[in-house]
Order: structure tokens, then C-alpha cells, then sequence
């Protein structure tokens, strides 16, 4: 995804200050249904040395025309179409909880991402354009989520260092993860979280650029990673390679 970092901060070109804070508590709030498990179930086969196992099977499943199946018998379709009604509800949903924890930040938020500000779907759509993959797909949402998650805890300072291949490895590693959990087997729970992710990306993506212009790059780097450690995934322990997650 060269560039994709680039197109989205143009594109970012509106009053996003303070959104460093709103970030850092916006980790944990939205997707606790789903999230925290799913982040859980990564640690477990990176414990388990089973990643290398998902990934080839998400990839021959891929081959075979049968992306997103679960299990033989069960398909999860992690493709969606998001409405105009669920983009406008997401951003409410996440605007409400960070006001009630911090109006400051819940003001940035929709000073941001308010009606008639930024398009988060727009944003999301030109940071997975150069990787190839699905924008409306609760895979890739999720991938660029951690994939971001990734970058921070790791000081990842060149974005180029990030391949097209690794992005598109943990798309499929997060497909296959996604495939085992039985709550995706709802469309709209899929839509739920793909949107909620995007926006998730995207803020955390933003909060990063800013805690980096003021300085605060190093306490919201340290907070990011305790956030996920939380949620069960210690992104400080692994790596990202063209097969995906993999511990160092």
C-alpha cells in the first residue's frame, strides 16, 4: 500500500486536534463484543505456532474458491455493503461513548468525523486501494486495524517497510480467524464490525499522526500497546511477514 498513508493525511486536511487522546480510550470501546476475542484468538495461535497453519489454509480455501469458510458445510461471507444509515450510526455510536468519557475528546471526534466532515469509508477505501483488497470486508478492516496497531507499538517509522503481501497476509489471517467466530455468520454483525473497524483504523491512524506532531508520540505509543496487551494480543512480541503474524 505505497502511499496510502500520504492520500489519507491529504485527505485529512480539517481539525483533527486532540484526536491523539480520543484515540488512546477508543481502543476499548467500540468492538468489546467481538474485538477482545478475536485479538485473544490471535495470541493463541501465535502461542500455539499455528499461524503459519491458518494462513496456508485460509490461502488454500482462497484457491479453491471457498474464501471464508469456516468449516466444510458452514460459509461466513465477510464481505458486505455498507449503508448510509450504518456509516451515520457508527460514527454516533463512537461519538456518544467518548463524550461520556471525555468531552474534550467526544468535541475532536466530531469536530472530525461529524455530519458533513470526513468520510471515515472514503478514508478507509484509499489506505487499502494500493494493497488490492476489499474495502467493504470485515478481513481487511480488521487487518488494518492491527496492521496500524502494529506500526505504533513497533515505532514503525517507514510505512514503506509495510509490503502489499504483508498487508494481503493478514487479511487472510484475519479472515480465517474471523471464519472460526459463530457470531459472523450474521451479515449484519459483519457489517456492524467491518464499519466499526474502519472507523476504529482510521482514528487510530489520526491520533497517531498527531500525538507524533505534538510530541507525544513515545506516551501514546506506550498506551496503544498496553490497550491491546489488554485485549489480548502483545503486538510488541511479534512480527508482520508476508505469511502475517508471526512471534519474533
Amino acid at each position: 500500500m505505497k502511499n496510502k498513508w500520504l492520500k489519507v493525511g491529504l485527505l485529512l486536511a480539517l481539525s483533527v486536534r486532540g484526536l491523539a487522546v480520543q484515540a488512546q480510550q477508543s481502543v476499548d470501546l467500540i468492538m468489546d463484543n467481538f474485538t477482545s476475542s478475536v485479538l485473544s484468538q490471535t495470541t493463541t495461535l501465535l502461542n500455539n505456532n499455528a499461524v503459519m497453519a491458518s494462513t496456508r489454509n485460509a490461502e488454500a480455501e482462497r484457491r479453491a474458491g471457498r474464501a471464508g469458510t469456516a468449516s466444510a458445510g458452514r460459509r461466513i461471507n465477510l464481505a458486505y455493503v455498507p449503508t448510509a444509515a450504518l456509516r451515520q450510526q457508527t460514527v454516533r455510536d463512537l461519538g456518544r461513548q467518548l463524550q461520556a468519557r471525555n468531552a474534550a475528546a467526544g468535541q475532536a471526534f466530531n469536530n472530525a468525523f461529524g455530519p458533513g466532515k470526513a468520510d471515515y469509508g472514503q478514508l478507509f477505501q484509499e489506505m487499502v486501494k494500493q494493497s488490492g483488497l476489499p474495502a467493504n470486508n470485515a478481513a481487511t478492516a480488521f487487518a488494518a486495524y492491527v496492521e496500524i496497531g502494529y506500526m505504533i507499538v513497533n515505532n514503525v517509522q517507514s510505512e514503506s517497510a509495510i509490503t502489499p503481501a504483508m498487508d494481503r497476509a493478514l487479511q487472510r489471517q484475519m479472515t480465517a480467524l474471523l471464519s472460526r467466530n459463530s457470531k459472523f455468520a450474521a451479515p449484519t454483525a459483519v457489517a456492524q464490525f467491518g464499519e466499526a473497524t474502519k472507523l476504529q483504523a482510521i482514528v487510530l491512524y489520526v491520533g497517531w499522526q498527531d500525538a507524533r506532531k505534538s510530541g507525544q508520540a513515545e506516551q501514546f505509543r506506550s498506551n496503544i500497546a498496553q490497550q491491546f496487551r489488554q485485549q489480548g494480543l502483545d503486538l510488541s512480541a511479534v512480527k508482520l511477514t508476508e505469511q502475517g503474524l508471526a512471534r519474533k
